[in-house]
């Protein structure tokens, strides 16, 4: 079997994850794999080598121009080259999906969605899915449902989460036991690119309703808000307990700072899929608060130790003080989180659950 993946390695988010991480459990079971990253930037290439040693001959990477047409043509003449038998697309852009078609070659299609399942208006790439692929993926239920809805898809689709960092293999997760907390002492973090979406600032400016219920406050990230997080906990006299580190580390490093931590605390209002920190968080036996966006909700589905709210400002807080409340008696089981993280979305379980899909094709 030949499988295409078509996406972006550029930089280190969800997207970039999953081509470099279902290209190895892919490569490990022999097939002959070719990664079409749709960007300039060649660096990310050692990122996808390194997961392949020593068994890199079953695998190509392949950058394009990043000039639209020239893309387009570019992306074309590699497809009818490699003919694979399954063409798997990742993300937006109408490079992603026109060359399949021009190519003539007989592939089947298959569309991944990552994203919330919600157009981006009218000029959205992702319409012309339902003309010219055969099979829609969601990242979890509820992006599936949605993207089927939104995008006018009739045919079934399946539900498969994307491959994240796994941290089970790329550092050490911590052995964990389930603790209490006291209340008003649970260190809380937040860990997310600092976008206006991600309302990191608006957390921050939340402090004096969360001041008597936590103990400490970290942000986690870098982006546009960083400044005004900067500026606010400076103007407010509250870095004591409220504190912004910028860019967070990777491996294991970022593991035992997660670890670190008694709650984590995602007030996204965008236009999510299913956020892998979320996921790296449960990986960690550390609990979060959520809002209800895009495919977050499946990860509170039987997993009682995380809590999912409705996107009320006012609903956000009081799930804060549930879990810290929650936290303080007991009533959550970190190693269950753990383990819930284990059973469902490790390397090992999505590894079976991709190739299963695959050779059923």
């Amino acid at each position: 079997m030949k499988i295409l993946l078509a996406g972006s390695l550029r930089g280190k988010g969800g997207i970039q994850s999953h081509l470099r991480w279902l290209s190895k459990a892919l490569v490990e079971e022999g097939i002959e794999v070719l990664v079409l990253s749709l960007g300039y930037h060649r660096d990310s290439i050692a990122d996808v080598q390194d997961l392949h040693k020593p068994t890199s001959s079953n695998i190509q990477v392949i950058f394009c121009n990043p000039s639209r047409w020239r893309r387009i043509l570019e992306t074309t003449a590699i497809i009818k080259n490699f003919s694979p038998d399954v063409y798997l697309a990742v993300g937006t852009g109408w490079n992603l999906f026109v060359p399949p078609l021009l190519s003539g070659v007989k592939t089947k299609r298959i569309f991944h969605e990552v994203m919330s399942g919600v157009p981006n208006g009218w000029h959205d790439s992702r319409w012309i899915v339902r003309w010219c692929f055969d099979e829609v993926i969601g990242q979890s239920p509820t992006v599936a449902k949605t993207f089927a809805k939104f995008f006018g898809w009739k045919k079934a689709v399946l539900a498969i989460p994307a491959m994240p960092e796994p941290l089970e293999l790329s550092a050490s997760l911590p052995l964990v036991v389930s603790k209490k907390v006291e209340l008003g002492k649970a260190k809380a973090g937040f860990f997310s690119r600092l976008a206006p979406h991600k309302q990191a600032f608006w957390l921050v400016q939340q402090w004096d309703l969360l001041k008597d219920i936590l103990g400490e406050l970290h942000i986690h990230g870098s982006g546009p808000e960083e400044p005004l997080i900067r500026e606010y906990i400076a103007s407010q006299k509250i870095g004591d307990r409220v504190k912004c580190f910028g860019r967070y580390p990777e491996g294991q490093a970022y593991v035992d700072l997660l670890s670190s931590f008694d709650l984590t605390l995602l007030p996204t209002i965008g236009a999510e899929g299913a956020p892998l920190v979320l996921l790296e968080s449960m990986a960690c036996g550390v609990p979060f608060i959520a809002y209800g966006v895009g495919g977050i909700p499946d990860y509170g589905v039987n997993n009682p130790n995380v809590l999912v709210v409705p996107t009320k400002p006012d609903v956000f807080i009081s799930g804060v003080k549930q879990m810290v409340y929650l936290l303080s008696q007991g009533q959550i089981n970190q190693e269950k989180l753990q383990n819930f993280y284990l059973e469902r979305y490790s390397y090992s379980i999505l590894k079976k659950t991709w190739l299963s899909y695959f050779f059923s094709q």
